[in-house]
């Protein structure tokens, strides 16, 4: 279930990319900050994977990533939805909306081996602030829930970039 559950939450990053109606705007590029919080865990090892996932998240959380001019322009959140299933899965949708600056998604992904992982995500959305909830559920191969997390990923642009920034293509990005 962790690396399921982890699989989700990376490509959650590309949620928070979206925007309004028509073609999602873009970030500004600059400097920005990210926090990740998991609400909720259930599940075998729940209290492990948690603590894994603030363990990562708490990293994640520390660090600054510099949006270039050219990373914004390269950005396509409605093509990162499609690839959420990665690694050989898939993804489809029920809900896919980015309206008005509003974030809907309801999916379920499927991965190479089976297993499947039921997404929700809402949230509200622009070009220097993004708050997103999601919740992911795992299930095994025959249909059996093993487990559930729910998070909230908030990122803000925070200014100009810094020396401090990640820049996106760096290796550990």
């Amino acid at each position: 279930m962790h690396k399921t559950i982890l699989a989700v939450s990376v490509a959650a990053l590309a949620l928070t990319a979206c925007g309004k109606s028509g073609p999602p705007p873009k970030r500004q590029p600059g400097s920005w900050s990210q926090t990740f919080e998991v609400k909720r865990v259930e599940g075998a090892n729940a209290d492990q994977n948690k603590a894994a996932l603030d363990q990562l998240f708490g990293v994640m959380n520390a660090t600054t990533v510099c949006v270039t001019p050219e990373w914004a322009a390269k950005e396509d959140p409605t093509a990162n939805l499609e690839k959420m299933g990665g690694g050989g899965g898939t993804c489809t949708f029920d809900k896919k909306s980015v309206a008005g600056g509003v974030l809907d998604v309801a999916g379920t992904c499927k991965d190479a081996t089976g297993k499947t992982a039921k997404i929700t995500a809402s949230g509200t959305l622009g070009a220097t602030d993004q708050d997103m909830d999601m919740t992911v559920e795992a299930y095994d191969n025959f249909g059996a829930k093993q487990g559930l997390m729910e998070m909230r990923i908030h990122s803000v642009r925070r200014g100009e970039c810094t020396a401090k920034d990640k820049v996106p293509g760096m290796t550990g990005m």
